[in-house]
């Protein structure tokens, strides 16, 4: 009975490997330009990826928007948001780019809308210096995670993985580091500051942003 068992979880192991080797499709297809050697759930991972960059660009060039207002005046930080949008826009721009070189084709319900709705317009316009900065991390954080789901899915193809895992995610943790230690700069200079003061604070710490000290 115990001898049978063993068979029959060999046999199953088989079976599930034999599955797992068909899911990436390596055969040649007559036509150009063909996917070639690819796995379908990494490639729906990609281009459902895409939207989440989006999102994070507009949201942040929205927020940068904000801030580079005259009744706001805060070039730093408005020029910091301005550039964290540009890389998120050319996250999705190399996932676009990836995909071409790779034979696979946007899927055609790709269609992409930002919510402009009023609720993320308030939330925006309410935005504290602070709050931005904390908005920008919880982002940063977000999009990170989406991405190393997008990583498990293309455990397989090992090229889509390593355009991920090499360049793309490196600078995620680049962007959370940094945010995190302009958050730490910015409570260490308010902690003394209070009222009118407070503000002086703030002043100061979009100055070094500007002049590319943090």
């Amino acid at each position: 009975m115990a001898l049978r068992a063993q068979v029959w979880l060999l046999v199953l192991g088989f079976a599930a490997a034999q599955t797992t080797n068909e899911a990436f499709q390596c055969e040649r297809n007559i036509g150009f330009p063909k996917a070639v050697c690819f796995t379908q759930k990494c490639a729906d991972a990609i281009n459902g990826h895409i939207k989440h960059e989006l999102d994070a660009a507009f949201k942040y060039m929205y927020m940068g928007a904000k801030f580079a207002q005259f009744t706001e005046d805060r070039p730093g930080i408005a020029h910091f948001l301005m550039e964290a949008a540009a890389e998120e826009r050319g996250h999705a721009i190399q996932m676009m780019d990836y995909l071409n070189m790779r034979g696979i084709k946007l899927t055609p319900s790709f269609t992409y809308v930002f919510p402009f709705d009023s609720q993320l317009t308030q939330e925006i316009q309410n935005m504290t210096y602070r709050s931005a900065l904390e908005e920008a991390i919880n982002m940063e954080i977000q999009v990170t995670n989406l991405i190393y789901n997008v990583v498990s899915e293309c455990v397989q193809d090992y090229h889509a993985a390593d355009l991920f895992t090499s360049s793309i995610l490196g600078e995620q943790h680049e962007g959370v580091r940094k945010l995190q230690g302009a958050l730490k700069a910015y409570d260490d200079l308010s902690l003394n500051y209070i009222g009118e003061g407070a503000e002086l604070a703030e002043y100061i710490f979009d100055r070094k942003i500007m002049s590319e000290k943090l």
